[in-house]
């Protein structure tokens, strides 16, 4: 296939999922923060829009360039945590334009829904295999949905080594279907149920919390030494930071930036006081790490801290790799601009 000045590609979400893996994705998110810590892309602050308090959601725009494989474009996406049970929607929907560089016309537009979920999956897959100390086995997943799930699936193909998985979910059925799919993925894995955090937490060599909860859920855990904590979904602050030898993210201005925002809704809301979160906080950028700049665990007593507010040019890579693959094979729909 091949695409005229005048037109653009569409390609749906189902589509971009079956052009682009999660293995590749897994590299090409690894990829984008190399070229990120290289000084070689372009990635603003993301524009955060608080919808709440009228509806507890938000909408946030993230454009990119990546100057040496002359990608840019930008990703929209909305995160309402009531979609799925109010409105039968999934909580966050997104959608990627691609925009020549050379001239900014956009020449692709995707379902960004895909993007955003494998891709955040694969952060916390690239964080893993920096932070996680060599031989860990044994994983806790916090939050057995969608997201758990996919950051399980990156996390697995980081680390091989991962044999034992910990679920707790406040939805037996959630653990069971995640079961169910990690036995069809990996049959080396063995899935328990655990009956609290504390002990899914105890003895672990990883833990991942990706689930929705209108309170913290890990603030008052207790982690052994060695462990990595990865975050996707958990409303924190700088006292929860304290506890941590290192604290590894991804964009350090971004991630401060929304996590005192969030901080912040949370205290107006309990009436805790709120403590600001500072850049110093953030001890290391993933991408950093990635090309040696700095250190990703110094022993494996650490207890390491890792934490993504996403960056766009996780979004735009993805959706390139799945704009090329579509024209290789003939994938999508061609619409006139």
């Amino acid at each position: 296939m091949k695409l005229n000045k005048d037109q653009i590609l569409y390609l749906s979400d189902a589509e971009v999922e079956a052009l682009v893996p999660a293995k590749q994705v897994l590299k090409l998110t690894e990829d984008s923060f190399r070229e990120y810590a290289l000084g070689r892309a372009v990635n603003p602050i993301k524009l955060h829009l608080p919808i709440y308090p009228d509806y507890e959601g938000y909408i946030n725009s993230m454009p990119a360039y990546l100057r040496k494989l002359q990608i840019a474009g930008a990703k929209l996406v909305s995160v309402y945590r009531d979609n799925p049970a109010k409105h039968q929607l999934p909580s966050t929907i997104g959608t990627v334009m691609l925009n020549d560089p050379q001239t900014g016309k956009p020449y692709a537009i995707m379902g960004g829904t895909y993007i955003t979920a494998a891709r955040t999956g694969a952060v916390m897959g690239v964080m893993a295999k920096y932070t996680v100390r060599t031989g860990a086995k044994v994983l806790t997943v916090v939050g057995a949905g969608a997201q758990g799930f996919s950051a399980f699936v990156m996390i697995k193909l980081a680390i091989s080594t991962i044999s034992t998985v910990r679920l707790v979910d406040i939805n037996p059925a959630s653990c069971q279907r995640f079961a169910q799919r990690a036995a069809e993925a990996f049959p080396d894995v063995t899935c328990l149920d655990c009956g609290s955090i504390q002990e899914a937490c105890t003895g672990a060599d990883v833990v991942l919390a990706a689930a929705t909860s209108e309170k913290p859920l890990l603030a008052d855990i207790a982690f052994d030494k060695g462990t990595t904590v990865l975050i996707i979904e958990e409303d924190f602050g700088n006292s929860f930071v304290k506890k941590f030898d290192g604290f590894v993210g991804d964009f350090r201005e971004c991630l401060v930036e929304r996590i005192n925002a969030d901080s912040r809704h949370h205290c107006e809301i309990t009436g805790e006081p709120f403590e600001e979160l500072t850049m110093e906080s953030v001890t290391s950028e993933i991408g950093n790490i990635i090309v040696g700049k700095d250190c990703g665990r110094k022993s494996d007593s650490e207890i390491i801290l890792g934490a993504s507010v996403g960056m766009g040019i996780q979004d735009i890579i993805v959706g390139r790799e799945a704009f090329e693959q579509a024209l290789a094979c003939d994938r999508g729909t061609v619409l006139p601009m």
